[in-house]
C-alpha cells in the first residue's frame, strides 16, 4: 500500500473516529473533574468540576479581578457552558484559550444558567467577573458541538410500547440503526422521516444497553444509552412519586401544632397540607389514581414507610402502605382546618367515594366525620379565603360553572363532574333521599362543557397548563360509569379532542402544540415581570407530565384503531419528552441524575427557597423546554421560568396512574396456562395470569395480588412472576364446591382502573 493511500486511509479512520467520539459526549459534562484555576480560594475552585451541585468554588470575599480557569483533557469543539446556580455576579463573562490568546464568547444572561456561542474548538475556559465582585459557582458543564444530535428517552422504553426518537438535523430518508452499547453489530435497522425514526418493532429478550446510531452522510449521530424492558417507567418512576409527596408536606411531616385560622392555612410557604400545593393541585385525586390502578406496587414489601406522620389523629396498622397514609394525612388536615373551597371539598369526596378500598387502613371514624362534614357544606356559596391564585366564585357544587381558568391552570373545565357523581354513589350508598341532586349536577355541568368547549381554542386545552387531564377524564368516567344516563354527545366530543390533539402534534417530537403559531402556553404575568416572560411562555411540566392521562383515557374510546394507536404513540412521546427527548436533550428534574436510575442530564437549574422549599426534595419536575427552543434551537437554552411545584407532580403521579392503567392486563386459563377460557366446571383448576409493572427487582421473582370475587367477599389471591424481568404473574386455583354464583369474577386494580375477568361454572 502507497504511502498516499495509507495517509488517506488513516485520515478517513481518524475523521470516523473524532465523529464517533463528537457523537458520545454530546450530553457529556467534559469539564467534570478535570483541571481547576483560581484567582483565589475561600472554597476550593476544584467543587465546580466535581458533580456535586451543593459544592461550589468561593473567591475571596474583596473587589478584584475574580476568576475560575479549567483544563479539559484534550481538545474539543465547545458550544455551551451551562451554570446551573452562580450567584455575586450581575454579568459574568466566558473566555476561551484559542489563537495562543483569551477570547470572549460570551456572557451569562439574566435568569438563564447557559452561555451559548459559535462552536470553538478549545482545552481551557475562563469565567470571569467583570465588575469586580466576589464569585460563587457551585457548578461548571461544557458541552461539545453535536452536528448529528439525537434525542432519546434517556432512561429506556417500554419492549411492547412505541419507541420514537427525535434527530432534529437528519435529513429525508437517512438510516438508524439499534446497537448494543459497546458494539457495533445492528440489531435493528430503519430510516428517519420528518427528523422521526421509529424502533417499536424491536423488542429485545435482554434488558441491555442500547444506543440509536444515526448514519448520516457527514457526520455519525448517536444517542446516550437506554434501556428496553417491560414496566420500565414505572419502575423508575413509583419511588420518585412517593418521594416526593412525602417530602413536601406541609412542616415536613409534623402537624402536631397545626393550628388554621380564617386567614391562614398555617401551612409555611403556602399550601393545606403540602407546601406551595394550592387549591387546585388536586393531591387525593392523583394519589388515588396511582393506588387504584395498580395497588399491589404499593405495598410495604416493595415500598416501605419512609415519612413521618405526626399529630395526624389516627394511628394507621403498621402495615398501611405509604400511599394511604399520605391520602390519610390529608385528610385528617382538610377535616381539621375545615377546608371549605370549592376544589378541596373535591378533594374530599374522592375519598368518601373511594373508603370501601381503604377500610382495612383508615378507621370508619374518618370516613364518618368526612361524610358530616361534607354533605353539610357541598352546597356553600362561600369559600375559605386563604387560597392562591384563585378565580371569584362561590363554592355551590350544585351550580353549572359556565367560566374556565387561565393559564395558571386553576380552574380547569368540568372539575366538578367527578366528585359530584361520587357523592351521588356516597348518597345512594348512605341511603339519602337527596342522591339524585348529585347526579343531577354532574349531568348538567357535563351538558354545559358538550355545548360551550371549542377544542380549537388552546384556551380550553392546554391552556389549562396542568388541569387538562381533569376535563377528558371527567367525560370518560361519566361514559364509562353510567352509558345509558349520560349526555348525548360525549363520544363525538372525544373524537372531536383526538382529532385536534393529532393534528398538532404532528412535528418531531410528537408534541402537541398550544396554537398552530406557538408551541407553548403564554404567559399571563405583565409584560415587565422578567421572571415571567410572555415571549418564551410559561413553565408548563404538569401539561406534559399529565397530557398521558387524558390521550389514554379517550383512546380507549375511539372508534379508529388508527387514532388509537397515534394517541398511544403521543402520551408515550410526552413521557419521552420528560425524560431527554425534547429540544434542550434534558429530563425535568434538576436532580435526576440522583433521582430517575438511567438518566444522563438533569434540567438546568431549580429555583432556591421560594414557597415550596422543594430544592431539598426528591423527584420534582422543575422545569421544561420553552417557546424559543421549538422546533429545534439548542442555542436558546432555558430562557423562561423554571420553578417546581405540586401541582405539577399531581399531574405526574395521575400520569402515570393511567400509563400503568393502559398495561394492566388479566386473563383467565385452563391449568396449564395453554388456552384462554370462558367456562370451566367446580372442582376444576383454572389458570390466572396478571400482566402488569410490578417487577421491581430484577434479580428475583415477585408477587402480585388478584381479588376473587366469591360469594359476595374478596378473597386475595398470591400470583408469582414467571421470570427475574416479567410483568407477567400467574396462579393456578381450584374452583371449590363453596362456590355458591354460577360465575367467578377475578380483578385486579379498584373502581375506574380495574380490571376483571369473569369465567362461567358450568
Amino acid at each position: 500500500m502507497n504511502s498516499i493511500v495509507t495517509s488517506l486511509l488513516l485520515a478517513v479512520l481518524l475523521s470516523f473516529n473524532q465523529m464517533i467520539m463528537a457523537s458520545e459526549i454530546s450530553l457529556t459534562n467534559l469539564a467534570l473533574d478535570q483541571h481547576t484555576r483560581a484567582s483565589s480560594e475561600e472554597e476550593p475552585a476544584r467543587a465546580a468540576v466535581d458533580g456535586n451541585p451543593e459544592s461550589y468554588w468561593q473567591s475571596a470575599g474583596t473587589v478584584g479581578n475574580h476568576w475560575l480557569e479549567i483544563t479539559l483533557d484534550q481538545e474539543y469543539n465547545i458550544d455551551r457552558i451551562v451554570l446551573p446556580l452562580v450567584s455575586g455576579a450581575d454579568s459574568l463573562l466566558a473566555e476561551v484559550w484559542k489563537d495562543e490568546k483569551w477570547v470572549m464568547v460570551g456572557s451569562l444572561p439574566n435568569d438563564n444558567p447557559m452561555i451559548a456561542f459559535e462552536p470553538v474548538k478549545t482545552q481551557k475556559i475562563k469565567l470571569r467577573s467583570v465588575r469586580s465582585q466576589p464569585l460563587r459557582i457551585y457548578e461548571v458543564q461544557v458541552f461539545a458541538y453535536d452536528p448529528q444530535p439525537v434525542f432519546v428517552n434517556q432512561l429506556g422504553y417500554d419492549k411492547a410500547k412505541p419507541k420514537r426518537f427525535t434527530a432534529p438535523l437528519a435529513q429525508e430518508g437517512t438510516s438508524f440503526s439499534i446497537v448494543k452499547v459497546g458494539e457495533e453489530r445492528a440489531l435493528f435497522e430503519g430510516k428517519i422521516y420528518s427528523q422521526l425514526g421509529d424502533f417499536t418493532g424491536f423488542q429485545p429478550e435482554d434488558r441491555g444497553s442500547y444506543q440509536v446510531i444515526v448514519q448520516g452522510e457527514a457526520h455519525i449521530g448517536r444517542s446516550v444509552p437506554f434501556w428496553i424492558a417491560d414496566g420500565l417507567i414505572e419502575q423508575a418512576s413509583y419511588q420518585p412519586a412517593i418521594n416526593f409527596m412525602v417530602d413536601v408536606r406541609c412542616w415536613f411531616g409534623d402537624s402536631q401544632n397545626y393550628s388554621p385560622t380564617d386567614e391562614s392555612a398555617d401551612c409555611p410557604n403556602l399550601g393545606v397540607a403540602w407546601r406551595d400545593s394550592h387549591q387546585f393541585s388536586f393531591e387525593i385525586p392523583s394519589l388515588l389514581n396511582l393506588y387504584f390502578a395498580n395497588p399491589s406496587a404499593f405495598s410495604t414489601e416493595r415500598m416501605p414507610v419512609q415519612g413521618m406522620y405526626l399529630g395526624v389523629r389516627e394511628e394507621l396498622p403498621e402495615n398501611t402502605p405509604e400511599i394511604i397514609r399520605l391520602i390519610y394525612w390529608a385528610v385528617d388536615i382538610y377535616l381539621r382546618g375545615e377546608v371549605n373551597h370549592t376544589l378541596l371539598k373535591e378533594q374530599l369526596a374522592y375519598f368518601l367515594y373511594a373508603y370501601p378500598y381503604l377500610d382495612d387502613y383508615i378507621p370508619l371514624t374518618v370516613y364518618e366525620e368526612a361524610r358530616d362534614y361534607l354533605f353539610a357544606i357541598w352546597g356553600d356559596e362561600a369559600i375559605n379565603r386563604w387560597q392562591w391564585h384563585d378565580i371569584e366564585h362561590n363554592g355551590n357544587l350544585f351550580q353549572v360553572y359556565d367560566f374556565i381558568g387561565t393559564g395558571k391552570g386553576q380552574f380547569p373545565p368540568g372539575h366538578s363532574i367527578v366528585p359530584n357523581l361520587m357523592m351521588y354513589e356516597v348518597a345512594q350508598r348512605e341511603g339519602r333521599e337527596d342522591a339524585e341532586q348529585y347526579f343531577e349536577a354532574a349531568y348538567a355541568q357535563t351538558k354545559w362543557l358538550l355545548d360551550n368547549l371549542d377544542w380549537q381554542d388552546p384556551r380550553t386545552t392546554k391552556g389549562q397548563r396542568q388541569g387538562e387531564h381533569i376535563t377528558l377524564t371527567a367525560l370518560t368516567y361519566f361514559l364509562e360509569n353510567y352509558p345509558k344516563r349520560a349526555p348525548k354527545g360525549i363520544q363525538e366530543k372525544m373524537e372531536s379532542w383526538a382529532d385536534e390533539m393529532i393534528r398538532r402534534s404532528e412535528n418531531m417530537w410528537d408534541y402537541r402544540r398550544y396554537s398552530n403559531d406557538k408551541w407553548i402556553i403564554p404567559s399571563i404575568r405583565p409584560e415587565n415581570d422578567a421572571r415571567f416572560d410572555s415571549k418564551t411562555g410559561f413553565n408548563e411540566v404538569g401539561n406534559i407530565a399529565g397530557f398521558p392521562a387524558p390521550a389514554l383515557a379517550v383512546a380507549a374510546h375511539l372508534e379508529s384503531t388508527q387514532k388509537q394507536a397515534r394517541l398511544e404513540e403521543m402520551a408515550i412521546a410526552y413521557v419521552d419528552h420528560i425524560f431527554g427527548r425534547n429540544p434542550s436533550g434534558r429530563h425535568f428534574g434538576f436532580d435526576a441524575v440522583t433521582d430517575f436510575e438511567g438518566v444522563e442530564m438533569g434540567w438546568y437549574k431549580e429555583w432556591q427557597g421560594g414557597a415550596g422549599i422543594l430544592q431539598t426534595a426528591r423527584g420534582v419536575l422543575d422545569g421544561n423546554p420553552k417557546e424559543t427552543t421549538y422546533p429545534y434551537d439548542p442555542y436558546a437554552g432555558d430562557p423562561g421560568h423554571t420553578e417546581g411545584w405540586v401541582t405539577f407532580n399531581t399531574a405526574w403521579n395521575i400520569g402515570l396512574a393511567y400509563l400503568s392503567s393502559n398495561s394492566i392486563a388479566l386473563k383467565i386459563y385452563n391449568q396449564d396456562f395453554s388456552e384462554e377460557i370462558s367456562k370451566a366446571k367446580q372442582g376444576e383448576t383454572i389458570g390466572i395470569a396478571l400482566t402488569a409493572p410490578l417487577n421491581f427487582d430484577n434479580s428475583c421473582p415477585e408477587k402480585a395480588e388478584v381479588m376473587l370475587h366469591i360469594n359476595n367477599e374478596l378473597i386475595p389471591l398470591t400470583l408469582t412472576e414467571t421470570g427475574d424481568q416479567s410483568t407477567v404473574f400467574r396462579a393456578e386455583y381450584v374452583l371449590g364446591e363453596a362456590l355458591e354464583e354460577r360465575e367467578l369474577k377475578v380483578s385486579y386494580g379498584y373502581a375506574w382502573h380495574e380490571k376483571q375477568q369473569t369465567i362461567r361454572l358450568r
